[in-house]
């Protein structure tokens, strides 16, 4: 092991550097993803495309995480991780010193491309499957749980929405609803809380 590390050139030894921090934070990395502890949204990051998300309301303000974001802490990781063995690779290929510098950067970035690329596509799959009550406007249901008139509190209604029965906060500028009140979804007041009348 002594003999083969010092009978390396310098060259090759900085890919070494490079490779092997960042392929074990690569792991690490991979092993918080997959356990559900290394979410996107830490990663902080500058988007490509300014999409927009949804927050847990289905109100579409917390917008980051559908957004496609180059510079973030798994991208760079991704990149580095493939750079280094890029490099180890075309070295022991015989490449050029140039060729070697330019075929990594070249592999590294695109594979970089890739793996953000599947991140986001995962990201959008998952919310595809989000509540967004703006889907609820115009649509009819039943009165839950009584709601007070003209705004003065809250109440709930049964409403099916994206294919699934679903309870959401709803109010009423109206006169009071009773409970099995069949009622039409006129606007969303704010919040994910539905603004209703009676149908």
């Amino acid at each position: 092991m002594g003999e083969w590390w010092s009978g390396m050139i310098m060259f090759e030894k900085i890919f070494w550097y490079i490779a092997i921090p960042f392929t074990v934070l690569f792991f690490i990395q991979l092993v918080l993803t997959f356990t559900g502890m290394g979410g996107e949204d830490a990663d902080g990051g500058v988007e490509g495309d300014g999409g927009e998300g949804l927050d847990s309301d289905g109100d579409g303000e917390a917008g980051e995480a559908s957004g496609f974001r180059i510079f973030t802490v798994k991208n760079f990781i991704t990149f580095f991780t493939v750079f280094g063995w890029s490099g180890i690779t075309l070295h022991n290929a015989g490449a050029g010193e140039y060729l070697v510098l330019f075929g990594s950067l070249l592999i590294a970035g695109g594979v970089m491309l890739l793996v953000a690329l599947l991140f986001v596509s995962i990201t959008r799959l998952a919310q595809s499957g989000t509540m967004d009550v703006n889907n609820a406007i115009g649509g009819t249901g039943e009165v839950y749980i009584p709601i007070p008139g003209g705004r003065s509190g809250r109440g709930k209604i049964s409403i099916t929405l994206q294919g699934s029965l679903r309870e959401i906060d709803a109010v009423t500028a109206g006169e009071a609803l009773p409970r099995g009140t069949a009622v039409r979804v006129a606007e969303v007041a704010g919040n994910g809380v539905l603004l209703v009348e009676k149908a």
